[in-house]
Protein backbone atom coordinates (compact mmCIF):
# COMPACT_ATOMS: atom_id res chain seq x y z
CA UNK A 1 0.00 0.00 0.00
CA UNK A 2 2.60 2.17 0.82
CA UNK A 3 4.47 2.13 -2.65
CA UNK A 4 1.57 2.99 -4.09
CA UNK A 5 0.94 5.77 -2.29
CA UNK A 6 4.57 6.85 -3.49
CA UNK A 7 3.57 5.71 -7.07
CA UNK A 8 0.65 8.04 -6.94
CA UNK A 9 2.35 10.72 -5.18
CA UNK A 10 5.43 10.53 -7.72
CA UNK A 11 3.00 10.73 -10.54
CA UNK A 12 1.09 13.68 -9.40
CA UNK A 13 4.39 15.45 -8.75
CA UNK A 14 5.24 14.88 -12.70
CA UNK A 15 1.94 15.38 -14.06
CA UNK A 16 1.75 18.81 -12.19
CA UNK A 17 5.07 20.10 -12.81
CA UNK A 18 4.67 19.38 -16.79
CA UNK A 19 1.13 20.71 -16.86
CA UNK A 20 3.09 24.19 -15.25
CA UNK A 21 5.33 23.65 -17.94
CA UNK A 22 2.74 23.86 -20.76
CA UNK A 23 0.52 26.71 -18.98
CA UNK A 24 4.24 28.76 -18.41
CA UNK A 25 5.20 27.76 -22.27
CA UNK A 26 1.35 28.56 -23.57
CA UNK A 27 2.01 32.24 -21.82
CA UNK A 28 5.28 33.39 -22.93
CA UNK A 29 3.84 32.04 -26.49
CA UNK A 30 0.64 34.30 -25.82
CA UNK A 31 3.18 37.02 -24.79
CA UNK A 32 5.15 36.76 -27.74
CA UNK A 33 2.30 37.05 -30.19
CA UNK A 34 1.02 40.06 -28.18
CA UNK A 35 4.56 41.69 -28.88
CA UNK A 36 4.85 40.55 -31.95
CA UNK A 37 1.35 42.22 -33.06
CA UNK A 38 2.25 45.63 -30.91
CA UNK A 39 5.50 45.77 -33.38
CA UNK A 40 2.71 45.29 -36.26
CA UNK A 41 0.83 48.08 -35.73
CA UNK A 42 3.61 50.31 -34.73
CA UNK A 43 5.11 49.30 -38.58
CA UNK A 44 1.53 49.84 -39.57
CA UNK A 45 1.48 53.44 -38.25
CA UNK A 46 4.85 54.25 -39.00
CA UNK A 47 4.02 53.29 -42.67
CA UNK A 48 1.00 55.41 -42.54
CA UNK A 49 2.81 58.19 -41.76
CA UNK A 50 4.99 58.11 -45.06
CA UNK A 51 2.15 57.10 -46.87
CA UNK A 52 0.99 60.22 -45.72
CA UNK A 53 3.60 62.41 -46.24
CA UNK A 54 3.85 60.98 -49.75
CA UNK A 55 0.24 62.08 -50.63
CA UNK A 56 0.73 65.56 -49.04
CA UNK A 57 4.25 66.48 -51.09
CA UNK A 58 2.41 65.14 -54.22
CA UNK A 59 -0.67 67.26 -53.64
CA UNK A 60 1.34 70.55 -53.05
CA UNK A 61 3.18 69.96 -56.17
CA UNK A 62 -0.08 69.40 -58.28
CA UNK A 63 -1.97 72.15 -56.78
CA UNK A 64 1.41 74.51 -57.48
CA UNK A 65 0.98 73.40 -61.25
CA UNK A 66 -2.53 74.16 -61.21
CA UNK A 67 -1.66 76.91 -59.94
CA UNK A 68 0.96 78.05 -63.01
CA UNK A 69 -1.59 76.65 -65.09
CA UNK A 70 -4.23 78.74 -64.18
CA UNK A 71 -1.95 81.73 -64.05
CA UNK A 72 -1.01 81.29 -67.43
CA UNK A 73 -4.70 80.69 -68.78
CA UNK A 74 -5.96 83.92 -66.98
CA UNK A 75 -3.21 85.67 -68.54
CA UNK A 76 -4.06 88.98 -71.09
CA UNK A 77 -1.64 87.72 -72.79
CA UNK A 78 -2.64 84.29 -73.34
CA UNK A 79 -6.27 85.62 -74.75
CA UNK A 80 -4.43 88.10 -77.41
CA UNK A 81 -2.08 84.80 -78.67
CA UNK A 82 -5.50 82.61 -78.79
CA UNK A 83 -7.16 85.50 -80.87
CA UNK A 84 -4.28 85.99 -82.97
CA UNK A 85 -4.66 81.91 -83.90
CA UNK A 86 -7.93 82.20 -83.93
CA UNK A 87 -7.59 84.60 -86.86
CA UNK A 88 -5.10 82.67 -88.92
Amino acid sequence: MIINLWVFLTAAVAFTALFLIIVASNTNKKKLKELEIEALKIERDNLDAVVEEAVKKVVIDLSSRIEVLEAIVTDKKYDLNEEITNLK
